[in-house]
């Protein structure tokens, strides 16, 4: 039935301009995408996509809700995990949807997905920070961890912009080295 909000047409319409829009953002700034280019690689018209979204903003950010409820139930940390297990499912989960990882990553000041992310290993991290470096001043252990998040973030952005060369694993274990070496 035309006109109800979940009928297969309109499921179909709207993840064909999601498809087309996550194309596009494999090879355009988020920025620079306009809805022509969404409805021309959708094949629908400037009304249907107005139907269901205000803009590509928009799209994206509904986009990135809809990746923000899949990984949050991933990353919530478990009993007995390290931060090494944590940062592995964490890259696991950006890897399963790179277009939209990658967007996000880039504006990763402005990510609710990292901000809640980072939040939930973040007395975990602060907790290895205190006992790898001996240390006990708050101010410090925040720095660590500060360092812990934008390292982390850049070097995964690298890595997706880079093709993946390396594995997961590989990846976590450098960063896990890196960020909390041997002692």
């Amino acid at each position: 039935m035309a006109g109800i909000k979940n009928n297969r047409r309109t499921q179909y319409t709207r993840k064909a301009i999601k498809e087309a829009f996550l194309s596009l953002l494999a090879e355009t700034e988020l920025a620079k995408i306009t809805v022509t280019d969404i409805c021309k690689l959708a094949d629908i018209n400037r009304g249907t996509f107005y139907q269901h979204y205000h803009d590509p903003a928009d799209l994206f950010q509904q986009i990135e809700q809809e990746f923000v409820d899949q990984m949050l139930p991933l990353l919530v940390m478990r009993p007995k995990d390290h931060l090494e297990e944590w940062l592995t499912r964490f890259i696991e989960a950006l890897l399963d949807n790179a277009v939209v990882s990658s967007q996000i990553l880039k504006d990763y000041q402005d990510s609710r997905l990292l901000a809640v992310t980072f939040n939930e290993v973040h007395d975990l991290a602060i907790e290895e920070f205190r006992l790898r470096f001996h240390e006990d001043n708050p101010q410090l252990l925040e720095y660590y961890f500060a360092y812990f998040v934008k390292g982390t973030i850049g070097t995964i952005l690298q890595w997706l912009e880079d093709g993946m060369p390396v594995s997961v694993q590989d990846l976590t274990t450098m960063l896990t080295q890196v960020l909390l070496p041997r002692g």
